[in-house]
Parts: structure tokens; sequence; C-alpha cells
């Protein structure tokens, strides 16, 4: 999928280039290569984003608004600015108690280490 929305070497501000849809999960990719993927979403309040299952890590960084990150059962909150890692193979849900716009950066180097 070749992206015309967003071209190497210029920049770009992603909030300014997202915005919200009224009861709806916007999704751009800015990258979708072999060796991994960034997407920038904007969810409206009440959705949940449910990824698709895979084997690689995923970095999520929210920046604007707050979200609730649901892995394993286990709810963490981020607000603007915060970041955490969800491990390859981990059930998780993203959900909007408000609405907020986010970043979602998988690279595909490897297959993680299974954690004894």
């Amino acid at each position: 999928m070749k992206n015309q929305e967003f071209k190497k070497l210029i920049a770009f501000r992603i909030k300014d280039k997202l915005e919200y849809v009224s009861n709806t999960i916007v999704t751009k990719h800015i990258l979708n290569e072999k060796t991994g993927n960034i997407m920038a979403l904007a969810i409206d309040y009440g959705k949940v984003y449910i990824p698709r299952a895979t084997p690689f890590s995923t970095f999520i960084q929210v920046i604007e608004g707050e979200a609730e990150v649901v892995i394993n059962e286990q709810s963490t909150y981020l607000q603007n600015g915060d970041c955490i890692i969800i491990p390859g193979h981990t059930p998780h849900t993203i959900e909007a108690n408000r609405r907020f716009k986010m970043l979602s950066i998988i690279l595909k180097s490897g297959y993680d280490e299974l954690e004894v």
C-alpha cells in the first residue's frame, strides 16, 4: 500500500493530519513496510480498538487525550505523552473513556523471546 499523504523527508504534525469522527476509529498508515509499520489512530469516546494479534511487540504512545490499555485483563491508563510496550502474542484492547489520538509502532525485526 503506497501512502500518498505522508512523504519521506517532509515534516508534518501527525495530530493535525488526524481528525476525530463521531462514533468511529480513524486510522492512518504512516509507514507500512515488510519490516514494520507505523499507524496513527483517532479514537472517539466509547470506542474500543482491538488490534489484530501479532507475534511482534507493539509500541503505543498517546499523542492527545487519555486512553485505557487493557493487557491480559489488567488496565493501564495513559495520558498525553505516555507510552507502553505490549509484548507479542499478548491479548489487549485500547479503550476510549475519552476520545484520544495515539501512535502504534510495530517493528518486525524478529520474534519476541518468551520470558520464563
